[in-house]
């Protein structure tokens, strides 16, 4: 039971989220309500025509303009 816990316990990195495929098909940029990619890695889904990268926190995409991270 113990080494139950202690496996439990133990910290590992956490495992990206992933966004289910039928709400990316629903998401559009707010700003170009163009199409978003999914970037799974950065956890941010990507706005190419609007340049900006809105983040996705604890699986919940963040799709308001002023919280994304312009684009090079």
């Amino acid at each position: 039971m113990a080494e139950k816990k202690k496996e439990l316990g133990a910290k590992q990195a956490p495992e990206p989220s992933r966004i289910d495929p039928r709400l990316l098909e629903i998401l559009v940029c707010p700003r170009t309500k163009t199409t978003l990619e999914y970037d799974a890695q950065s956890q941010e889904l990507i706005s190419r025509a609007a340049k900006l990268a809105y983040p996705i926190r604890d699986g919940i995409p963040i799709m308001l303009p002023e919280e994304a991270r312009p684009l090079e």
